[in-house]
């Protein structure tokens, strides 16, 4: 037989179709997180911290942390701030820019669609867009949006803290 004839034996050399046995044996990719609509935020409590002694203190010691730092830092505390005022009874601590996934850092813009924030020893799943002044002294922009409670397994996977704030 002629080699450059193709032959039945070449459709052989291709990988087989999985069966149905197989189908099972994969595992399913984990669905995507759909990212909600952000809410706007009307009252900015970043820019209160230089009215209180308190406030110019942690001010102060944010003196000492980087630019970047510093935003995130800022950033965070607001987003802490506005789910206090929105969702009180859940009580939120403190909460953690890049728990799923890394924030975007544009210039004096912060976006952390992977976010988490924690309350009441649960964790929940939190996107935010925030924009700090040129003096990074404050927050002069935020939106917000809350998701579902983070499960334990996930909780686990992502290593977040169980009793308090990472230092």
């Amino acid at each position: 037989m002629p080699a450059d004839l193709p032959t039945d034996r070449a459709s052989t050399d291709a990988p087989p179709s999985p069966t149905a046995k197989d189908a099972a044996r994969v595992t399913p990719a984990p669905p995507r997180r759909r990212v909600p609509e952000l809410t706007e935020a009307r009252t900015l409590y970043t820019s209160r911290l230089r009215d209180t002694a308190l406030g110019r203190a942690a001010l102060a010691e944010l003196d000492l942390a980087d630019p970047e730092e510093r935003i995130f830092q800022l950033c965070t505390y607001e987003a802490v701030e506005q789910l206090r005022r929105e969702h009180p009874d859940l009580r939120f601590e403190y909460a953690i820019a890049e728990a799923r996934e890394e924030a975007t850092l544009t210039g004096l813009a912060l976006e952390a669609k992977g976010a988490a924030i924690q309350g009441r020893g649960r964790w929940y799943d939190l996107s935010f867009r925030c924009e700090v002044a040129e003096d990074l002294m404050g927050v002069t922009g935020f939106a917000f949006a809350l998701g579902p409670e983070i499960t334990r397994p996930e909780r686990d996977d992502l290593d977040l803290p169980i009793d308090g704030p990472i230092h």
